[in-house]
């Protein structure tokens, strides 16, 4: 077993620790700056719906342990629009692994809003802030639910001893909403997004 520091700068990261193993890894925790959907959207080079039907773990052309999944869309908010999103991090086979701390956790057969960064290796935006997985509830309303899998790094979460601001910035912690509220969200910032691209404008008001 090893250990890598690994400096990465997208989508709020700072500093996370990677370890190479022959066995199943253990998840653990990273941590990255709190992020409100607006900042998700803002800082994502591409932002979609989709469920994933297919996943499998190989070493891409640089012989990086990554993850490949297969997607069928069904909405593209920003961006291009893709079938397949390889992010860094799996399992191979043969036991080899490689795990970020912070990652979200994506199975086949999950309905996902993904917020991406990077093009022939995505990362998410916010680690697991860059996730919500949607579903229904038993009174059949549509959720999007984000499972925490960061500590969340902000001046909120660090005044905070208890009540709903600590738990939200402890890792596992579980977010819901309505969707219809957060795809309303996403589209107005996008809308935002798109005209102050095109006046030339960088930076989110």
């Amino acid at each position: 077993m090893r250990w890598i520091l690994l400096a990465l700068a997208t989508g709020g990261l700072s500093v996370g620790l990677v370890r190479l193993q022959t066995q199943q890894p253990t998840l653990q925790a990273g941590t990255a700056v709190r992020m409100e959907v607006e900042d998700l959207v803002d800082r994502a080079d591409r932002i979609l719906e989709a469920r994933i039907t297919g996943r499998r773990t190989l070493r891409d052309e640089r012989g990086r342990i990554v993850t490949e999944y297969q997607l069928l869309r069904r909405r593209t908010f920003y961006g291009d629009s893709v079938d397949v999103v390889r992010l860094p991090g799996g399992v191979l086979a043969n036991g080899r692994g490689l795990m970020l701390p912070g990652m979200p956790r994506i199975q086949v057969g999950e309905e996902v809003l993904l917020f991406l960064n990077g093009e022939s290796m995505a990362m998410p935006t916010g680690l697991a802030q860059g996730k919500f997985r949607l579903m229904s509830d038993r009174a059949g309303q549509r959720l999007a639910v984000r499972h925490g899998g960061v500590e969340l790094a902000s001046s909120a979460c660090g005044e905070a001893s208890h009540g709903d601001v600590a738990h939200l910035c402890q890792p596992g912690a579980v977010h819901a909403m309505p969707y219809a509220e957060l795809s309303a969200r996403v589209q107005a910032r996008v809308t935002d997004r798109l005209a102050r691209e095109a006046y030339g404008a960088s930076q989110p008001r």
